[in-house]
């Protein structure tokens, strides 16, 4: 999954800008005016999802300590830029490292110094040329961690959701079902699967199951004289018996709402939809 991260921070004199981009890419000309006017769309301190072009961006606007700014305090804009949607797991973890990245520039002494140039308009940073770029290169290495942070995060989540969806496939949750009664070898299991999924590739199955650590089979490697075990990852047994307890609460949901009558339900609609009307 592609993405960068920009920071924006409000110049006094010409508003929004971006400050850093990484990592650096040829996108369009314009494309910094329009992160930088995200900002714009801010009244307090929070998170937002923005979406233009074909960009979906999570953004995070907060201000930090300054002795240089109007009011005490420079205002800044971190942005995730996505070509594409991310899933809602994915926009909690990376908000979350939005608040501890913000949280810790706040506590960094000085900070606010390394958004300025030291060619200013303020006279008085040019007598802080040092500061001012040592600050600023450590704003930029700070961007790139950051960037990395949410990278790792990313691939930790396609994987849960991943492994979720597989989970939840039918022949992969009744193989596992079965491997939760006990070990067997991998003969056995592969008879097994063979009666009860005929048209699946057991094999390309067993592959999935070994990355995804979700059994391991001991002998493989250390020994070629079958048989060869499978055992079950001790945890998956607990999520097996969850995804069982969700599917009966479904199940018996559905029973629930199907034995009330289509006209009745009709009727609530109706009287729920005049109700609405009222309102608007």
């Amino acid at each position: 999954m592609e993405f960068f991260i920009t920071l924006t921070f409000f110049d006094s004199k010409i508003g929004p800008m971006v400050f850093y981009s990484y990592p650096i890419s040829n996108t369009e000309e314009d494309l910094d005016e329009k992160i930088a006017r995200i900002m714009d769309l801010f009244i307090t301190e929070g998170f937002m999802a923005f979406s233009f072009d074909r960009y979906h961006s999570l953004n995070y606007y907060f201000e930090i300590d300054s002795n240089w700014a109007r009011g005490g305090k420079e205002t800044l804009l971190l942005s995730a830029i996505f070509e594409e949607r991310v899933s809602i797991e994915i926009e909690k973890a990376i908000l979350t490292l939005f608040i501890e990245f913000s949280e810790w520039l706040k506590k960094e002494e000085d900070v606010f110094k390394g958004f300025y140039n030291k060619h200013s308009i303020h006279n008085k940073n040019q007598e802080h040329g040092d500061i001012i770029y040592e600050n600023s290169q450590a704003v930029r290495t700070w961007v790139e961690g950051f960037y990395e942070a949410i990278s790792e995060v990313i691939q930790e989540k396609i994987v849960e959701e991943n492994i979720t969806t597989f989970i939840e496939k039918k022949d992969v949750h009744a193989t596992l079902k079965f491997l939760s009664l006990s070990s067997i070898t991998l003969g056995k299991l592969r008879d097994w699967y063979s009666t009860k999924f005929p048209d699946n590739n057991f094999y390309k199955l067993l592959i999935k199951l070994i990355r995804y650590h979700l059994i391991t089979i001991p002998n493989v490697g250390k020994s070629k004289t079958p048989p060869f075990n499978v055992y079950m990852a001790e945890d998956i047994k607990k999520i097996i018996n969850l995804i069982d307890l969700k599917n009966r609460l479904l199940k018996r949901f559905i029973k629930v709402r199907q034995k009330e009558g289509s006209e009745a339900i009709e009727k609530r609609s109706k009287e729920l939809g005049e109700l609405l009307e009222a309102f608007i």
